[in-house]
């Protein structure tokens, strides 16, 4: 008997035994970023028990199978294995390595391309599951955001300065890359919001509830908060073009998807709950600008399931080494899906070995989603909104938000930042950086600059200096008084300029503003006109000035966004006009020519853009630009001759910008300017058409017309420009390497003046008899130039041919010109 109960306890011992269930779990990340690797297959090696890890790269395997080890494989990654230990729980990480993707890894049979037929009927759903399919839909998002220094090594980490700041890091746990180079986090960011999307009309807002950042340089966090949360983390592949930087990138389920990729068929997987297909997309030209990667459609419904795509270094990209875009998505009741997690990895390769690289980490999850409930459009108002109560989360806050907790390296780089932001040379090298692209330095509660007013040198004024300053929100949210002071050695003349604002209401941006100032000003390259185009304007005041004159100005403007996109500005401008050259018009109420004039003008502007984007920057509001539909804006001068004023007239001017994104052959931008002037003026006021006589390429001048060649009091003109991004050039075996891009212009103006206008402002000649100042164009015959060149040449030089066809017989006109400039483009 008791050796029967002791044969039963072994049994069911062995028994026992055999059944262990033992749970082995782990994180797999990529070794470069720290990132998590999802979609990643985790195997037991030499079985088939094995499992996919989620999106945050963890995995889960319980098995009573037994195994020597584990094995980690994903596409894009050189596979690892490591022993398994037994215990009752199991704990194992990895650290996957990059690895290229080679198209001659597969070869196709005779056959159609089984993959072709799942991409087909993925394409054929498009319609049922693309997002914009709904009414409207809302949702409440976290997004992160990490940005660091890569590749702290070589002459760079040998600085003076670079030392200094390493050796304070040494009391931090180091972070490193792949290759045990340094990392220095700059910036981290983690922002709570609520996003409001609805089809018709279409519109977007984001209301921002809480932020939390901290970065190098960053010393007020609400302008930041602004284009830290979710509205510009938006990627849905349903659309046959995706803007990443700036850029169009064509999707795998485009419409047009056999001209762009080749696809593989990897392997029916189990993703969730869902069987799907497992797909390997790339482009069918390396440079093009197309992802490589793995996507997951859904064998019951063709749906979009997951998405790991990278855009790799051949692209035909500048300065960007890798663009990485993981997501995952859900289907909401209503049919169409919604991404719940994405994550986006920006590497920026280092410009020269003496300098660093920059890594940039994105991460957005959406939950609650509530769909097919729109709000009225008056609800969109404002785009994306600050909560009133915004920034006063507290840690517990963040941990009940966060779908995940801040991994250690997460927990480190925040520590690292902060860190960072103390030490002055830091801050000293980062106000350094924000002075030159902002032109202001802050000190305290002013800023000073801009420093391209600092000094100057032209025939009138000489040598120039110049000084001036601003206040900013440490001294007040409603008021900003500015203003700066200069001399001219030359002309021994102060310039100033002084002015107060009042902002009104923050909300509908309304605000009031006085100013005074005196200035030296040239016809036809006014400081009014070229604001927005600073290089040109900097550069068109060296050297000898084009008819110049001395301006007095005394200004009241208002303004107020009166409903979404639809700006109105009004005000009245007292100004005087004291010439440096020979100028003479003809008063009409003497008879006689005078010299100089004064100027009382009522002025009226309206602008609509019905989807730019604009954030509150301090106390100055910024667009950033129209996604898709054109910019409307139109301008009234009214002038009189009551209120110190001599002339009465009237001034209209309309134009009209647009960006065209073309997909394929790239992306179009044009601006339509059409306005005429009701009155007798000298020619000052007339439309004095902006010429380019420097060997600089500019896209607010004619480039191949004179200064001062033509005025117009009706006028019409077009101004095409176009960028192939690629196309073509990437096709040519030779050139692709060199990435350059062909560039396109065209430039058309229609004009015409009136005799009375001609002769009304004129020159005198030897006899002292008038001559015209001004050229006139045939209204019959339009001026027209048209150009061709290269972009991107050693990343950063362009070249412009440019011919003129007509009015080739005016006196120093040139019927072929070369024009070059430098910029920075992706």
């Amino acid at each position: 008997m008791k050796s029967i109960l002791l044969s039963v306890i072994i049994f069911f011992g062995f028994l026992s035994v055999s059944l262990a269930q033992y749970v082995i779990k782990g994180k797999v990340t990529d070794i470069e970023t720290g990132d998590p690797i999802p979609f990643a297959s985790v195997i037991l090696k030499g079985t088939k028990v094995g499992i996919t890890t989620d999106f945050e790269g963890n995995y889960t395997i319980s098995t009573s199978v037994k195994a020597d080890s584990l094995q980690v494989s994903y596409v894009g990654y050189i596979s690892q294995s490591k022993p398994v230990v037994y215990s009752q729980t199991i704990l194992i990480n990895f650290q996957l390595v990059p690895s290229t993707f080679n198209l001659s890894e597969f070869v196709f049979e005779s056959g159609e391309n089984p993959a072709f037929p799942i991409i087909r009927k993925a394409v054929e759903m498009k319609e049922k599951f693309d997002k914009r399919n709904l009414t409207a839909y809302e949702s409440e998002n976290y997004t992160k955001i990490e940005l660091d220094l890569d590749e702290v090594e070589g002459a760079f980490k040998e600085r003076n300065q670079v030392k200094k700041v390493i050796a304070v890091m040494d009391s931090i746990k180091q972070l490193t890359n792949d290759e045990g180079k340094k990392i220095l986090p700059v910036f981290f960011s983690e922002t709570y919001s609520k996003f409001y999307f609805r089809t018709d009309p279409l519109l977007k807002k984001e209301v921002i509830e809480n932020s939390k950042l901290s970065g190098v340089g960053i010393t007020d966090g609400t302008t930041v908060s602004q284009i830290t949360g979710s509205a510009f983390q938006e990627y849905n592949f349903y659309r046959n073009w995706l803007t990443i930087v700036e850029k169009e990138f064509v999707s795998p389920i485009a419409d047009g998807w056999k001209t762009f990729y080749d696809y593989d068929l990897m392997d029916s997987v189990m993703v969730g709950e869902d069987f799907c297909y497992m797909l390997k997309v790339y482009p069918l030209r390396e440079q093009d600008l197309a992802f490589t990667g793995t996507i997951w459609i859904k064998k019951e419904d063709y749906a979009l399931k997951q998405v790991d795509l990278t855009i790799p270094k051949s692209a035909n990209l500048n300065f960007i080494e890798r663009i990485k875009i993981q997501q995952e998505l859900v289907a909401t009741d209503a049919g169409p899906l919604l991404p719940s997690k994405t994550r986006v990895l920006i590497k920026i390769s280092k410009i020269t070995e003496n300098t660093v690289g920059l890594l940039a980490k994105f991460y957005n999850s959406g939950q609650n989603f509530i769909v097919n409930n729109p709000k009225p459009p008056s609800f969109y108002f404002q785009a994306i909104q600050l909560k009133e109560d915004f920034g006063k989360g507290t840690e517990e806050f963040w941990q009940s938000v966060r779908p995940e907790q801040l991994s250690d390296q997460e927990i480190v780089s925040r520590q690292m930042v902060d860190t960072l932001s103390r030490i002055p040379v830091i801050r000293f090298y980062s106000e350094g950086i924000k002075f030159l692209g902002t032109g202001f330095l802050p000190v305290g509660k002013v800023d000073l600059g801009p420093w391209t007013g600092l000094l100057n040198y032209n025939n009138v004024e000489g040598l120039r200096l110049g000084a001036g300053l601003r206040t900013n929100l440490k001294f007040s949210n409603k008021y900003v008084l500015s203003g700066y002071l200069a001399y001219g050695f030359a002309d021994n003349q102060v310039k100033y300029f002084l002015s107060g604002t009042k902002i009104l209401d923050r909300k509908r941006w309304t605000t009031i503003q006085l100013n005074t100032q005196r200035e030296i000003d040239q016809v036809g390259l006014e400081i009014e006109n070229l604001s927005l185009n600073s290089i040109f304007l900097a550069a068109s005041r060296f050297g000898t000035l084009n008819k110049p004159y001395y301006a007095k100005y005394y200004r009241l403007i208002t303004q107020r966004e009166v409903f979404k996109g639809f700006n109105l500005t009004a005000g009245f401008t007292r100004k005087e006009f004291d010439p440096v050259f020979d100028f003479n018009y003809l008063d009409e109420t003497t008879g006689t020519y005078q010299s100089r004039f004064d100027l009382a003008q009522v002025n009226l502007g309206i602008r609509y853009g019905k989807d730019e984007v604009n954030i509150i920057n301090d106390n100055y509001r910024v667009s950033l630009g129209p996604v898709k539909w054109p910019v409307f804006d139109f301008r009234f001068t009214q002038g009189l001759n009551s209120l110190g004023g001599d002339i009465n007239y009237q001034k209209y001017v309309l134009s009209v910008y647009q960006k065209l994104n073309l997909g394929l052959i790239g992306v179009s931008r044009y601006e339509l300017r059409s306005g005429f002037v009701r009155g007798t003026v000298p020619y000052p006021l007339l439309e004095n058409h902006i010429g380019n006589e420097t060997i600089f390429y500019t896209t607010v001048a004619f480039n191949l017309m004179n200064f001062n060649e033509f005025a117009s009091d009706r006028f019409a003109s077009l101004s095409y420009r176009h960028s192939f991004e690629g196309f073509g050039l990437n096709w040519i075996p030779l050139i692709k390497k060199l990435k350059w891009r062909a560039v396109a212009n065209a430039n058309v103006l229609w004009g015409s003046v009136s005799d009375k206008n001609l002769m009304n402002s004129s020159d005198l000649d030897e006899e002292g008899n008038p001559i015209p100042a001004f050229g006139r164009l045939d209204q019959d015959l339009p001026y027209i130039e048209v150009g061709y060149g290269i972009e991107n040449i050693f990343k950063f030089f362009r070249v412009d041919f440019f011919h003129r066809l007509t009015y080739l017989d005016n006196p120093g006109a040139n019927s072929f010109g070369v024009k070059v400039s430098a910029q920075i483009i992706l």
